[in-house]
């Protein structure tokens, strides 16, 4: 139950106005009096736990004191403690450890207060404890365990209290996947997509893996960052993705570096399929085939790749195997532009036919090294038929007009659970709610690559792929 249900009484503190609440015995038909041991327990032991670290320092220092005038007086007792002290001040990791453990101990005296404001105060005085805290550019991030007698679900509820008495921005719980007494807290101090000088202007972000050289496409692509500012990196090898968005949403930005961190990897081939013509259109050097809008070369190029994955499960047939190696056969990135064309294409026929052989790719294309990027604009049931979203891992979401579109994406019911693509800025081009499996999904802007940077990484690719064109898979 959330706070004020609790069937718990409070310890009267008379006297002490805008102190938190002690919680000592369930409700009782009258009140409990505050007694010597709970005053100790409320003004002493309590206090003075949270303030552990710091009274220890002083205790230290206390004791060099005493024995610095034991041996030399008080020119000693001065002395003693004030050389260590100015030491640590001076020395920049001894300064910069003193800094972390005196901000992490006030994060826990605050953390302490909002809790105990915010009734989430067990029968014997037990509150949600930090474990480990981590500061990040939008604030800080805490995995908390509950105590005995209380759920994630209680700490959940009460949030928005526990952010009032932090003042911070929002406070976000989410329960561990593998521990029911777990509990990732978010603690939103600002907004790390906004840019401070102009809040009108959305400031995109740099790839990291931008001006480098070869990468492999297997290993943790960087997506972009999330919106604590923490950077988000997703292995493709295995699953797929598909990405929708309205227009000028960033959906194509982000298609772009799933392409780039192909390219530079020469013992990856891409396979496109766009419909404008222009999206992949600087990524031609480096694919391996491309096809536009015309949907009998898109069948013929997709009745293609069935073949090519048909021959790889022969291959694995033949070896006695289940999977196929990065020795094996190069990975496959299939990269489709305006899915809808594909999709929804007035030639119901042709559309049918598309789509079939769209779901089998995808189906059985894990085994066979085959990856499939899917991007759509104004995404819509018909566009993304659920036959095909429910066999993809990867969803991102980018700005959307409606809480259905973004659920199209996303999965039935996630904007009512609070992941709705229609909630974001359209300020805040880039910005997308990215589900990846096994999680929930998380607020990420992705990271911008503007034409020169691909057109470097596309030489690059380009002349990678040369270097390696004696090897006989690629």
């Amino acid at each position: 139950m959330s706070g004020p249900d609790r069937r718990y009484s409070g310890v009267e503190a008379p006297g002490r106005v805008g102190l938190p609440p002690v919680l000592q015995r369930p409700e009782l038909p009258v009140r409990a009096r505050l007694t010597v041991g709970s005053a100790l327990m409320l003004w002493v032991v309590r206090p003075s736990w949270l303030w552990r670290r710091e009274i220890g320092a002083a205790l230290v220092l206390a004791l060099l004191a005493a024995a610095g005038w034991l041996s030399r007086g008080w020119p000693g007792a001065v002395a003693a403690p004030l050389g260590p002290a100015v030491i640590a001040g001076l020395v920049p990791w001894t300064r910069r450890a003193a800094a972390r453990v005196w901000r992490r101990g006030r994060l826990r005296r605050k953390w302490d207060r909002a809790c105990r404001f915010a009734m989430l105060t067990t029968v014997n005085d037990r509150i949600p404890r930090i474990r480990k805290a981590r500061r990040v550019p939008g604030g800080d991030r805490l995995l908390v365990r509950v105590p005995r007698g209380s759920t994630v679900e209680e700490l959940e509820a009460e949030a928005e209290r526990v952010a009032a008495v932090l003042r911070v921005r929002e406070v976000r719980v989410s329960r561990d996947m593998d521990r029911a007494d777990l509990a990732h807290v978010d603690i939103v101090r600002r907004d790390p997509f906004a840019n401070p000088a102009d809040p009108e202007v959305s400031v995109p972000i740099r790839w990291p893996w931008a001006g480098g050289g070869q990468r492999s496409f297997g290993a943790a692509v960087p997506l972009g960052v999330d919106d604590m500012g923490d950077p988000v990196a997703v292995r493709f090898e295995g699953k797929n993705i598909v990405l929708g968005g309205e227009p000028e949403a960033g959906k194509s930005a982000a298609l772009s570096l799933i392409l780039a961190a192909a390219a530079l990897d020469p013992y990856t081939q891409i396979w496109g399929w766009d419909a404008k013509r222009v999206e992949l259109a600087l990524w031609r050097p480096v694919m391996t085939r491309i096809t536009y809008a015309d949907m009998d070369a898109a069948i013929a190029q997709l009745e293609d790749l069935i073949k090519e994955m048909d021959r790889r499960y022969e291959l694995l047939e033949s070896a006695g195997r289940r999977m196929l190696l990065a020795q094996d056969a190069p990975m496959i990135v299939v990269a489709v532009d305006e899915l809808r064309f594909f999709t929804a294409h007035l030639d119901l026929a042709a559309r049918r036919h598309f789509n079939g052989l769209a779901i089998d790719v995808i189906a059985r294309g894990r085994a066979a090294r085959i990856f499939a990027a899917l991007a759509t604009q104004k995404p819509s049931g018909d566009v993304v038929p659920t036959a095909l979203r429910d066999l993809v891992a990867l969803r991102w979401a980018m700005r959307c007009n409606t809480p259905q579109a973004s659920d199209t994406i996303l999965g039935s019911g996630m904007a009512s659970a609070g992941y709705s693509a229609a909630d974001i800025d359209r300020r805040t081009r880039g910005v997308g709610w990215l589900h990846a499996e096994g999680s929930w999904p998380r607020r990420v802007k992705s990271y911008y690559l503007n034409d020169d940077e691909i057109r470097s990484i596309v030489a690059q690719g380009a002349a990678l792929r040369r270097l390696v064109a004696g090897d006989a898979w690629v």
